[in-house]
């Protein structure tokens, strides 16, 4: 987190006016309380102003050499740190049945619910500035690439690994399926979605693969550049999907002298997406009627 105030030119009082008396914030007591030490606080930008900072007050350093820091952070920037120190909470969440603190202490799962709500509202400021802008759907389309789909892939990874087993354990014969339904107490049917998973999964990725090949626009150097054809392109691509380069203006995205003179990224020296058939599918792990739109 960038530190934007800290000692000896404020105090601690003072760190805490520059925040609580100059910004308008709201504080986050439960995530606090479960990841900060003495005197720390942990604030978040009221909802509804179309900002999205994280402040941190607390004590940096070790020892003598220690002093106390004012940080900022962006929200979906600070969830890293955030997930980190919390993984003691997000663990009982991922399992609560099979939880000894949940067992020895009777409602510590509702503080732990009280720091999730916390935590789900940092991410939500990350899109509130676009929701406020352009509204619910744009929000919820960053939502979903960020969050949702790669949730419903890494679910869908494990369906296949767990398929994989299956079929390194059973083998190629035809029966295979049934031979699992009565060996693990299955009925036919989820045995067979099961031992498919593997191979939906796999040509998902390929179609979607397809897909991509079919509608990303993809930009080519005009000309011979010294740079392998694969990278050349690469670069190329990155810095016009950035900013269009024009004749007279310069783009703050670093070119290779030659790669892209001005005009290249909208002379026409790229390749034009087309229409694809490729459809948005669910993979067999997913939950029911859930959608699985491309990430893009």
């Amino acid at each position: 987190m960038p530190t934007i105030h800290r000692e000896p030119d404020f105090g601690y009082d003072d760190l805490v006016d520059l925040v609580e008396g100059q910004l308008r914030v709201v504080e986050l007591p439960a995530l606090n309380a479960e990841i900060g030490g003495p005197g720390e606080r942990l604030w978040m930008i009221e909802p509804g102003l179309g900002l999205t900072d994280v402040f941190r007050l607390w004590r940096k350093g070790r020892g003598d050499r220690a002093y106390w820091v004012v940080d900022r952070d962006h929200p979906w920037d600070a969830l890293v740190w955030l997930r980190e120190a919390l993984s003691g909470v997000l663990d009982r969440l991922t399992r609560p049945g099979s939880s000894y603190v949940y067992a020895l202490e009777p409602g510590r799962e509702e503080r732990d619910l009280a720091v999730l709500a916390e935590l789900e509202a940092v991410r939500l400021s990350g899109v509130e500035g676009l929701r406020q802008s352009l509204g619910l759907r744009a929000a919820l389309k960053v939502l979903d690439r960020e969050v949702v789909i790669p949730a419903q892939a890494e679910l869908a990874r494990a369906g296949a690994l767990r398929s994989r087993l299956l079929h390194e354990h059973y083998g190629a014969r035809p029966d295979v399926a049934e031979w699992a339904a009565a060996e693990l107490g299955w009925d036919a049917d989820k045995a067979r979605k099961v031992l498919a998973a593997r191979g939906d999964y796999r040509t998902w990725v390929r179609e979607g693969a397809a897909h991509a090949r079919t509608t990303l626009q993809v930009h080519r150097p005009p000309g011979d550049t010294g740079l392998p054809a694969q990278l050349a392109a690469t670069l190329m691509t990155a810095a016009c999907r950035d900013e269009d380069i024009v004749p007279g203006r310069a783009s703050p995205v670093p070119i290779p002298d030659g790669l892209a003179p001005p005009g290249t990224c909208t002379s026409g020296a790229s390749e034009p997406a087309s229409p694809s058939r490729w459809r948005t599918s669910t993979p067999p792990t997913a939950a029911r009627g859930s959608t699985w739109p491309w990430r893009r």
